[in-house]
């Protein structure tokens, strides 16, 4: 049997589609799989017994649409999984005459599925990619399987006796959800006589912010590693594995964390989903929120006292 999976756009969405994938390959177990995601995804496949991945370019022109038919019409396919929810990726499944082809209900695509279901705003993503292939299945399944993700040793960075801790706080780009430069700094200067190491991670937006924590901290002579923008997504992955703790303002991070059994702290602002709806479901992280009477929310994050940060850090640790 082979089935093709288009999976949703976002790092931290693929990660939340992986207990929806694995109950495939419990009820498929010699099915060959086929993977068509972005880029930054790939690596989230890594050891998951993917025979093929088809990197979905096709928002960029339409002639890359055409190059994505292409490659999916180069095998045959008995169902398709569609965890991304517009009207093209269900018509182009369409076009390269996928047996079957299963997925949500959205965008009057309805015409171009052989089985789909309305989508409830109000279940957790993790469910909402399992649903959908628990109730193609009839139900038989009770329990969410482990989502996990694979990873390997780094060599980008080298632990000591000290814990290490991972950053992502976030650059400019980030907007309500990175933690302002000036609480970040007075973190750092809570943090700098603490016995603890530090890696500063995240994309090239973060850079600029992580620069100058970098050279705060050298100023205080306390050496700190900065990755940001200089990882794969597989190395970023593998660092976050090796962390003792990951503070994190990015849920693709904290997603990761997760997945890969890591303590992490989030500091919650305003993101682009209700954050109930993406909270880990695992029982060693923490969540930092702060909320106020400002009709604005989008300051959130400000509300997060660095010595709060400090605490949860040190208690962490500790645990």
């Amino acid at each position: 049997m082979n089935i093709i999976i288009k999976t949703p756009n976002f790092i931290g969405d693929t990660i939340m589609s992986l207990s929806a994938f694995e109950l495939l390959k419990l009820e498929y177990p010699q099915a060959n799989f086929t993977v068509v995601t972005q880029a930054p995804c790939v690596d989230i496949f890594r050891g998951k017994g993917v025979k093929r991945i088809i990197i979905d370019k096709s928002k960029v022109s339409d002639k890359n649409r055409l190059k994505l038919l292409k490659d999916i019409r180069e095998d045959s396919y008995d169902l398709g999984i569609l965890f991304h929810n517009t009207f093209i990726d269900a018509l182009l499944f369409k076009l390269a005459h996928i047996d079957k082809i299963i997925g949500y209900n959205k965008e009057n695509r309805k015409i171009l599925l052989d089985f789909y279901l309305k989508i409830d705003r109000n279940r957790h993503y993790i469910n909402h990619y399992a649903f959908l292939i628990n109730s193609f299945l009839d139900n038989k399944y009770k329990s969410l399987p482990p989502l996990e993700l694979n990873y390997n040793d780094t060599l980008l960075i080298k632990k000591d006796k000290k814990p290490l801790v991972g950053f992502v706080l976030g650059g400019d780009n980030k907007g309500s959800r990175s933690y302002p430069q000036l609480l970040s700094l007075e973190l750092f200067e809570l943090l700098k006589d603490e016995d603890i190491d530090i890696v500063l991670l995240g994309d090239r937006d973060d850079n600029k912010n992580n620069k100058i924590y970098q050279e705060y901290m050298k100023h205080n002579n306390k050496e700190v590693i900065n990755l940001s923008g200089a990882t794969t997504v597989g190395e970023f992955i593998d660092i976050i594995a090796s962390v003792d703790l990951l503070v994190t303002i990015d849920t693709s991070a904290m997603h990761i964390a997760s997945a890969t059994n890591t303590k992490f702290i989030t500091l919650v602002g305003k993101g682009t989903s209700i954050f109930e709806s993406v909270k880990p479901k695992v029982d060693f992280g923490k969540y930092l929120y702060k909320d106020n009477l400002d009709i604005d929310d989008r300051g959130a994050i400000s509300n997060i006292e660095p010595q709060r940060v400090k605490e949860a850090i040190l208690e962490s640790l500790i645990c």
